[in-house]
């Protein structure tokens, strides 16, 4: 089935404005559509209160999209007798181990110490490295 595109304004989100938008067709199997409904649902620290499909509808300002998306993912689920709600396994995003920290001096050039700490190289690695440039 082909429907014609119609043009849309981007600030129109409502479901109407959506409805308008070309459709397209997406073939799932089984593990495909648990993948799907997984990765939709994983969690986000620190309370578990959101979900990364939320945050990240929320931040590109796409809410009744990931809504109506969502609701998609569960009818299929439902027909195709896949576990939902408090049957479907949950998945949280967690640190696995400590982040990585060091030791800098404030009282310096802050700005080189940020960027030595962003990039991974030490202060003294970053000035032998400009030396070069600096006497051409």
């Amino acid at each position: 089935m082909k429907k014609t595109k119609v043009s849309v304004k981007e600030n129109q989100t409502t479901e109407h404005a959506i409805k308008k938008q070309s459709i397209f067709e997406l073939s799932l199997t089984k593990f495909e559509l648990l993948h799907l409904r997984d990765l939709m649902g994983i969690l986000l620290p620190p309370d578990g209160g959101q979900t990364v499909s939320q945050s990240l509808a929320s931040a590109e300002d796409r809410s009744l999209i990931e809504s109506m998306l969502w609701d998609k993912v569960v009818k299929l689920c439902t027909s195709a007798k896949l576990p939902m709600e408090s049957e479907a396994p949950d998945y949280i995003i967690a640190p696995t181990a400590p982040p990585p920290m060091g030791v800098f001096q404030i009282n310096q050039d802050l700005n080189l110490q940020t960027s030595s700490a962003a990039t991974g190289f030490l202060p003294d690695q970053e000035e032998q490295d400009k030396k070069p440039t600096e006497e051409k």
